[in-house]
């Protein structure tokens, strides 16, 4: 069964699911304006800044590494610890499953804070270490990890990165990081649809966590936060 039908039947059996990237879509562009000046940390292909970037003032995507299939759109080449920007140069800066990689928090967000300008906008989607599923992934050892990543999602062993999920639970959202206050948090549900029996599990946990309350045990959170005027050391 390839995607295309395994998609089909699931939106058959699901038709109110909606995908963590239509849900990070949405809450990207509700936030770029003609205005905004759009960083996305840990951009891999630059997809976002290709599809999105023409409204925005300025974007641009950063990452580590370089990465072949990556689009003809602004980037640069940089760690997330070491900017090459202004400070207070951005209003909108994005993380789409970087957090889970941080290691130190709130140091690894010191970059991010010392950019965002005041009253900017810092979007996170990240995984939830709340939900059993991410849980049982966690307690793999990394090798075993590594090497089912490979082969599910098709990917290099230089595109998988060790995860920490040392910001990854509602709590430490709420508190918000350095100068920078949640806003707003989504309990959201990503069901691969590349393989069918990774469908199946997601699915039926999507369809378990309908139930009023169980939303917090979804496998992702899609964070908003706002910069406040501080004066934050670390």
């Amino acid at each position: 069964m390839n995607r295309p039908w395994t998609e089909h039947i699931f939106r058959a059996l699901q038709p109110d699911y909606r995908d963590r990237s239509r849900f990070y879509d949405e809450s990207l562009t509700s936030h770029i304006t003609k205005d905004s000046v759009w960083i996305d940390i840990g951009c891999g292909p630059n997809e976002h800044v290709m599809e999105f970037g023409h409204l925005a003032k300025l974007a641009l995507g950063i990452d580590i590494l370089d990465d072949n299939s990556r689009t003809n759109a602004t980037f640069i080449r940089a760690d997330l610890r070491k900017l090459p920007f202004a400070t207070s140069c951005a209003t909108l800066i994005t993380l789409r499953m970087v957090a889970e990689h941080l290691e130190r928090v709130p140091e690894d967000f010191s970059e991010i804070n010392r950019i965002l300008a005041p009253g900017g906008r810092l979007i996170v989607l990240t995984t939830n270490t709340r939900s059993p599923i991410i849980f049982l992934a966690r307690i793999l050892p990394y090798s075993i990890k590594r090497w089912l990543i490979r082969k599910i999602f098709k990917v290099s062993n230089d595109e998988i990165f060790p995860t920490f999920h040392k910001f990854n639970t509602p709590g430490m959202m709420a508190r918000g990081v350095l100068d920078m206050k949640l806003s707003s948090l989504r309990f959201i549900e990503g069901v691969p649809l590349e393989r069918p029996w990774l469908t199946c599990i997601f699915g039926t946990w999507y369809c378990f966590t309908k139930i009023p309350l169980l939303w917090y045990f979804r496998s992702n959170l899609l964070a908003i936060f706002q910069r406040i005027e501080g004066n934050t050391t670390i």
